[in-house]
């Protein structure tokens, strides 16, 4: 089969969509399929590039912060229609299934940010084309609502029970919507053997208690948390070190980024952590490496997760989570087996369970071998692959019927 998926980034971007979208392309291509990533382009990167056998197209038509300039030169807000553009992207998408032989398209989160990709596809749809949607998040706003309810796909694909509830609470009436949840690499990206230590070593972190918290500096990522908690865990263990992720390379058109980052890296000197706390730029690549190198993987959330790959991806590294009772987090890590699930905004309750893993080994241990488990039988990329490319397979066998 010949694939098109397409999103407004790509890895190496930083999120959690990149993500998903580097594990379901390459594993679409292992099993023998012809991937394309039709994306926005990035500066740095070259327009067309293989990555893990994908056939990666960066397009500055796909790239929002281009786009959304060139509407408001026109005289078009974001979330205002502009007729033209959206015929051109659609003459866009045309072509390229027309070079490429393309047999579905498969969009990501074209629910928001720019209406004239979801509207322009569905079109093609109208027209006989397979395409499918994955939503990764639903936010309560204008364009979401109006654009789940406008836009057409023979299948809306949900990655969590969380975010299909919040598609129904603005779309009662779809009754196209199939949960298939994340997966990830678990024979041979991220399992327990994959130890680079490079960074560890340059870092010098070998024989400190190490916690991480992988997530964007976002505010509702709740990093402060993670830094407030530091305070408590440091008295019991004084050598204990906190890592946050630290990157700029996200899609963030609100500026939320520079100012949370700045209110952390205050709230770390106001506190006297700088010794403790260490902010430090990973690729989605490195993560398994930086997971075997620390005791504790948390995620506490102060938002809504849609679904949250940190956890998965830490149980199946082999090492005990923990996250705050936030949206499909609560979805995969089971409470008490594979780690802890603590209520949101708990600095408190979050150093306590902490303190609790890294105080006895045995219980780490038992938790990160009953995580990798669950991790493997539920949330691996070969599972996901299989259930997206039935979909795929339904849709298509479908239009041949008509047709005939």
């Amino acid at each position: 089969m010949k694939i098109c998926s397409t999103h407004y980034a790509f890895y190496p971007t930083t999120g959690g969509v990149e993500s998903h979208l580097l594990d379901l392309c390459a594993e679409q291509a292992a099993q023998g399929h012809e991937v394309y990533a039709l994306v926005g382009s990035l500066k740095g990167s070259s327009p067309d590039d293989e990555i893990h056998g994908i056939h990666v197209r960066r397009r500055d038509l796909f790239n929002p912060e281009i786009v959304r300039e060139h509407k408001k030169q026109h005289g078009y807000e974001a979330e205002r229609i502009w007729p033209e553009l959206q015929d051109r992207i659609k003459g866009a998408y045309a072509d390229f299934i027309e070079e490429h032989d393309i047999d579905v398209v498969h969009a990501h989160n074209f629910h928001h940010f720019l209406p004239e990709y979801g509207l322009a596809l569905t079109e093609l749809h109208q027209e006989g084309l397979p395409t499918f949607m994955t939503v990764h998040e639903v936010w309560s706003e204008f364009i979401c609502e109006d654009l789940l309810q406008r836009t057409e796909w023979d299948a809306i694909i949900t990655v969590s029970q969380h975010v299909e509830e919040g598609i129904y609470e603005q779309a009662p009436h779809l009754e196209n919507l199939r949960l298939v949840y994340h997966g990830i690499d678990v024979d041979d990206l991220f399992t327990p053997e994959n130890t680079e230590s490079e960074w560890a070593e340059r870092l010098q972190l070998d024989g400190r208690p190490v916690i991480i918290h992988p997530a964007r500096m976002l505010p509702w990522k709740g990093v402060v948390y993670s830094v407030y908690a530091m305070e408590r865990i440091r008295q019991r263990f004084p050598d204990a070190v906190l890592i946050v992720t630290d990157t700029e390379d996200i899609v963030d058109w609100i500026n939320e980024l520079r100012g949370y980052k700045e209110q952390v890296l205050q709230t770390i000197e106001d506190r006297g952590l700088e010794d403790c706390v260490i902010t430090q730029p990973f690729s989605y690549l490195d993560l398994p490496g930086v997971y075997n190198h620390c005791d504790v993987i948390i995620y506490p959330t102060i938002g809504e997760e849609p679904f949250g790959l940190v956890p998965v991806e830490g149980m199946a590294c082999g090492k005990p989570v923990v996250v705050s009772r936030s949206g499909g987090l609560v979805e995969s890590v089971i409470d008490g087996e594979t780690g802890f699930i603590i209520e949101k905004k708990d600095p408190d309750a979050l150093a306590d369970s902490i303190c609790l893993l890294l105080g006895d080994k045995d219980l780490a241990a038992k938790m990160g071998q009953a995580g990798r488990e669950h991790a493997a039988k539920n949330f691996s990329r070969k599972r996901m692959a299989r259930e997206v490319l039935e979909l795929y397979e339904t849709a298509v066998r479908a239009r041949e019927l008509i047709e005939a």
